[in-house]
């Protein structure tokens, strides 16, 4: 597999609610914002809400569902799960993200997304609510023929056998 950058997101929470219903070790939240995205492959803003789940052992899974407005007028609607970890850094403000993320769209020059598998990797600032995901496309690089069912993509994105 190889992974292709494919854009970068940055967020700023706008609002939030933070409770601990059970105690101090799980947590639950709810907090929309607004974002960007940057890229070769496109650009343009980004509105969204997360609801996640703070675990017992301290790590925070995104939930997040939004909707990308590409800067050439395409919605695509986005989905984010993962991972949160607490990073060791003074203050201890800033939390590593892993997050597997999904793309949809009927927009015909991006309907290839539909039927990508996308990853990210990124970092949260707890002090200022800004995060940020690099996001990038896992290219099948073993399978021996193109897939049977989507839109091709662009030329980088095509698995092998393509």
């Amino acid at each position: 597999m190889r992974l292709e950058p494919l854009f970068l997101l940055t967020m700023r929470y706008t609002e939030g609610a933070w409770a601990r219903p059970f105690g101090e070790a799980e947590a639950v939240g709810f907090g929309q914002g607004e974002g960007t995205v940057t890229g070769d492959v496109f650009r343009g803003t980004a509105r969204w809400a997360n609801f996640p789940r703070r675990r017992e052992d301290g790590i925070w899974t995104p939930n997040l569902r939004g909707v990308i407005t590409t800067d050439d007028g395409a919605e695509i609607l986005v989905s984010m799960h993962g991972q949160s970890v607490q990073e060791d850094t003074p203050g201890g403000v800033g939390r590593a993200i892993l997050v597997r993320l999904e793309l949809l769209t009927e927009h015909e020059d991006y309907r290839w997304l539909n039927t990508s598998f996308l990853v990210g990797e990124g970092e949260i600032d707890e002090e200022t609510d800004e995060w940020w995901v690099q996001t990038f496309a896992c290219v099948n690089e073993v399978a021996a023929h193109p897939p049977a069912i989507g839109a091709p993509p662009p030329e980088r994105f095509r698995q092998a056998g393509r």
